[in-house]
């Protein structure tokens, strides 16, 4: 019998948003819900985004909670040109004829956590406003909730958004800093990490040709993620940023893990929303993974096996 997961999805649905529901959906993921916050497009469009492609693997039941429309701090910036006007690479999928929940994203997490403590893994694949805010909401939310994942951050590496700074922290600095000094066990799954999913061509190759509907509307969706990714890295490729922060919260075997002090660059300058690990040999190593302002962060992946079971997961 397949092992499956409790979790919460925080979510801004764009194209590898998409990537890691597919594969959750396969790998033993039981979503009890999805909350969807601003980012790669406003957060209407990804609260539509979500249902349309929870309907497309099957999960009709999971419901949708709209969140926050923008940071706490800063103006709202959105990555059509990396997903697309639609979010989902202008695929014109048809809709969902679902309603978005009436619940408020950061209201119902408080209300899942308070109702199964202890047994929910929250998934963060955008920026972390709703989690900031349900962090206001329930100052106990830390130690109900079962464990974190997150991703971003690029820590020790260049951003992606700025010379510092991975984008879904970058677009809500103050609510990341939130999340890195609550005292629950939070895996931040960064550039450091993530830019070693990059598939390869026989990788592509076998999602272009699969006959497995979940592959064709894969590809489909893909295409002006491999556009983007050709236009910025000279390779037609993609890299599996949210998909991997989904795989390692189901099998957290996967990968090899450190604990690092950090923080959030909150200032006004070039690197702000740089999440800043120290990494200094001549500091002791944290033991403690819920002491504030600790996080865990992937050291190594087992590539190849991550690779095949994304590809697993849609029939190719």
């Amino acid at each position: 019998m397949t092992m499956t997961t409790a979790l919460i999805l925080d979510c801004d649905t764009g194209i590898d948003d998409a990537l890691a529901i597919f594969y959750g959906a396969h790998h033993g993921a039981d979503f009890r819900l999805c909350t969807v916050t601003h980012g790669n497009v406003p957060v209407e469009r990804g609260a539509r985004n979500t249902l349309t492609l929870l309907d497309a693997v099957g999960l009709h039941h999971v419901p949708v909670h709209q969140g926050a429309a923008r940071p706490f701090a800063q103006e709202l910036h959105t990555a059509e040109y990396v997903h697309g006007d639609d979010g989902l690479g202008n695929s014109e999928l048809p809709e969902s004829n679902r309603h978005i929940s009436g619940s408020l994203a950061a209201a119902e997490i408080v209300a899942q956590a308070r109702l199964h403590p202890g047994e929910l893994v929250l998934v963060a694949i955008g920026p972390l406003t709703n989690i900031g805010m349900a962090l206001l909401l329930e100052p106990k939310l830390a130690q109900l909730i079962k464990r974190v994942v997150v991703m971003g951050g690029a820590v020790g590496i260049q951003g992606n958004i700025s010379p510092a700074a991975e984008a879904n922290v970058w677009h809500d600095p103050e609510a990341a800093q939130l999340v890195v000094d609550a005292e629950w066990d939070v895996l931040f799954v960064g550039l450091e990490i993530t830019l070693s999913t990059v598939l390869t061509p026989a990788g592509l190759a076998r999602i272009e040709n699969s006959t497995d509907p979940r592959a064709q509307l894969a590809w489909k969706i893909m295409a002006h993620y491999l556009d983007f990714h050709e236009k910025t890295m000279g390779v037609r490729t993609a890299v599996l940023h949210d998909p991997l922060a989904m795989a390692l919260a189901l099998e957290p075997e996967l990968g090899r893990y450190k604990l690092v002090n950090a923080y959030v660059e909150l200032g006004q300058g070039p690197s702000r929303g740089a999440l800043v690990g120290d990494l200094r040999a001549t500091r002791p190593a944290p033991v403690d993974p819920r002491a504030k302002g600790v996080i865990r962060i992937v050291e190594s992946i087992d590539a190849e096996a991550f690779h095949e079971k994304f590809l697993e997961a849609l029939g190719a």
